[in-house]
């Protein structure tokens, strides 16, 4: 009989946690948690719904425990959670909780083409798109709906469509 190596599971599975130790307190974040994680200077905030944490150091020590979530990094000195993200704007991004960051131009598109791909991996999803009612009535079915419909043939006429 095979024994179970529980200490390789654990080294394999992704943290749950990250631990912020500063001058005044010690705390242990849930990843799920984080809303954003910015770079000030030498100081990094991780900030949740609940609580903003700083403390000094680096933003790359806390990017190698967020692989494989759904964290992105528009800029250098910033990461967002696409899951708790409500929606993005012409100006910032803004999270459920009521929060926002402001981004410039090129980060702000990159960050949309991101949480597009996040959002197409969640379905059912719809691309929406504004009807055209100029030139149709409202009780004419649509085209697809007409193919839908038992003995539908596109190639005869009107004429031939009509019962006898």
């Amino acid at each position: 009989m095979q024994k179970y190596d529980y200490q390789r599971k654990r080294r394999n599975a992704l943290p749950e946690y990250i631990s912020v130790i500063s001058a005044n307190k010690c705390a242990k974040i849930r990843i799920d948690d984080i809303e954003v994680i910015e770079q000030d200077g030498r100081k990094v905030h991780v900030i949740t719904a609940a609580k903003d944490y700083s403390f000094y150091g680096g933003i790359n020590t806390i990017a190698g425990s967020l692989a494989e979530r759904a964290f992105y990094r528009p800029i250098k000195r910033l990461i967002i959670n696409l899951d708790h993200v409500s929606d993005i704007n012409s100006y910032s991004v803004n999270f459920n909780s009521g929060q926002s960051v402001a981004l410039g131009k090129n980060a702000l598109l990159s960050t949309k083409r991101a949480y597009k791909r996040y959002l197409l991996r969640y379905p059912p999803y719809t691309i929406w798109e504004p009807m055209e009612l100029a030139g149709s009535s409202v009780s004419e079915p649509y085209a697809s709906e007409q193919k839908l419909q038992p003995g539908f043939d596109p190639e005869k006429t009107e004429t031939e469509k009509m019962p006898n």
